[in-house]
């Protein structure tokens, strides 16, 4: 892999792009990172945005003369300062509860294990829900995916920023108003593509959205040797971007409605697609079955209520759309070879430890 040579050019093209001229549209694209993040995929994603300012500057003829970059990168993270990668590099960011997360096009929210940690932060959440209305488009990469599920509450996903009630962070009252911002759960983020093709397929989509398909490919043919056609399903036609748009859909309301009974048909339904047809884009997009995504997102809310409650395992298992506690149990012994008392309580060791 190039990643030696992917953090030499990010370091440039980020020190290089804190000075633009205000009067360029420069979308500024925030990376959203925690402790032991992969330095690779955080790499690889400034690289291509690089790479789409450059073809940029090439299709004008002018060789970048004059010409300014599309794309801007900032590094954040909660606290802001030095956030050391899961090689041990450290990286200088901005803090999310700054000033700059006025006029953000798009943030990522990369994985890694602080990032596992990070979707139980309650303040950290309430903060992702307090900024999302100021940018575009918000996409999750593998544990990323947790934090951004925690923060996609279901009034957001309905298209609402607040709720009855809800106050910013001044303790204002805000009225509910229509929120833009889109929450993504990416096509590449599939258990079955390997890391880089999902950074760039992630940054990818964004590009495609700015500049067309021409540039797009030609950012997915410079970014990795051999993985553009592997790249090829996120360039392709409105058509299927509107299936994806489908399948995300229905995602989210499987995980609005784990805690009942749903069937593959109303799941299909809510899609507007055939259940055949259903089940395999489901799986291609999402990389598991609709029965086994509705299995993790009960697994996940039950993991959540066994760390933060004192809820019986039968009250669980019920709250989370399992007949019995003995259900529960045979769940995670099967995925997690643990019993759910035994997890509770393994959490608990390990906190009052620290």
């Amino acid at each position: 892999m190039r990643y030696e040579h992917a953090v030499s050019r990010w370091m440039d093209s980020t020190s290089s792009s804190a000075v633009v001229n205000v009067g360029h549209m420069v979308k500024r694209i925030g990376i959203l990172v925690f402790e032991r993040f992969p330095l690779s995929d955080v790499c690889l994603l400034a690289d291509a945005f690089r790479l789409a300012n450059e073809a940029q500057a090439d299709q004008s003829g002018l060789e970048g003369v004059g010409i300014e970059p599309s794309y801007s990168i900032v590094m954040l993270s909660e606290m802001g300062g030095s956030v050391v990668s899961g090689c041990s590099l450290r990286v200088w960011t901005e803090s999310l509860n700054g000033p700059l997360l006025n006029g953000f096009d798009t943030m990522f929210i990369v994985g890694g294990p602080g990032a596992s940690r990070a979707k139980v932060n309650e303040r950290l959440i309430r903060r992702l829900r307090a900024i999302a209305p100021k940018i575009r488009v918000v996409k999750g990469l593998d544990e990323g995916l947790g934090v951004l599920a925690a923060a996609d509450l279901a009034f957001e996903r309905r298209g609402w920023r607040s709720m009855s009630g809800a106050t910013d962070d001044s303790g204002t009252p805000v009225a509910p108003v229509m929120n833009d911002t889109q929450w993504h759960i990416e096509p590449g983020a599939s258990i079955d593509v390997d890391a880089p093709v999902r950074s760039i397929a992630a940054a990818l989509t964004v590009i495609k959205r700015d500049h067309g398909t021409p540039i797009a490919r030609l950012v997915s043919e410079r970014a990795l040797s051999g993985t553009s056609r592997r790249l090829d399903a996120i360039l392709d036609d409105d058509e299927k971007k509107g299936i994806t748009r489908k399948i995300t859909t229905a995602a989210h309301w499987i995980r609005e409605n784990y805690t009942r009974h749903i069937s593959v048909a109303e799941a299909a339904e809510v899609a507007k697609m055939s259940e055949r047809n259903f089940l395999r884009r489901f799986k291609a997009q999402v990389g598991l079955t609709p029965s086994e995504y509705l299995l993790r997102a009960r697994l996940d809310a039950s993991c959540l209520l066994l760390t933060e409650t004192d809820m019986s395992i039968d009250g669980i298992a019920r709250r989370c759309g399992v007949r019995s506690g003995d259900g529960l149990a045979k769940i995670f012994r099967k995925r997690l070879s643990i019993s759910p008392t035994d997890y509770r309580a393994a959490h608990r060791h390990s906190m009052s430890k620290s």
